[in-house]
């Protein structure tokens, strides 16, 4: 049997049909915003009784899905404090999701929502962080006139001023807008 260019046309037209892929809205926009500061307000409510606190809650765009990750620590953990287990990061996970699905049980745009450990190289966000991990070696970038400048060193901030002792200087710096730190890993 030949087949002829019409049909030939159809062929394609179905096939493309076929292989294009299912695109679900993706969270965006203000109704990102409002699930952010949700999870700002219920996730140290689900962590707090089981002896954890709340690190950060993010959200990024991979692979073209939303994923929302909330950071959850030990609480009062220091350097060298024992870790966060898969089964902690999966119980807060069960909660928030159960908390949310019964709030919203709405089919809405898609996200993901992940519970993890800060791992390895922990951001810091608070003067109470910074406090906390003071003697840690870190990696801190600080706003200086229109640029940012990386350094790495030393937190030396148990008492007074924040400060990182670098190799050759020591920096002083306030928590703010443009202020990014993150802790090394010694291992």
């Amino acid at each position: 049997m030949a087949i002829g260019p019409k049909d030939r046309d159809k062929t394609q037209k179905s096939l493309a049909k076929k292989a294009a892929p299912h695109k679900t809205p993706v969270l965006s926009g203000q109704a990102l915003a409002r699930l952010l500061e949700r999870l700002r307000v219920l996730a140290p409510t689900v962590a707090e009784p089981l002896g954890l606190e709340l690190v950060s809650v993010e959200s990024s765009l991979e692979n073209s899905r939303r994923v929302v990750r909330v950071v959850i620590d030990h609480s009062g953990s220091g350097a060298g404090g024992s870790k966060i287990t898969v089964d902690e990061c999966a119980v807060v996970a069960r909660k928030l999701s159960a908390i949310l699905d019964e709030e919203d049980p709405e089919e809405g745009p898609a996200y993901t929502l992940e519970v993890s450990s800060p791992g390895l190289n922990r951001r810091l966000f608070t003067e109470n962080e910074f406090r906390r991990f003071s003697g840690s070696l870190a990696k801190v970038t600080v706003p200086v006139g229109d640029k940012l400048v990386a350094y790495r060193g030393r937190l030396a901030t148990a008492e007074g001023p924040l400060r990182l002792v670098t190799a050759a200087e020591e920096i002083t710096f306030e928590v703010g807008p443009g202020l990014k730190a993150s802790l090394i890993p010694e291992i």
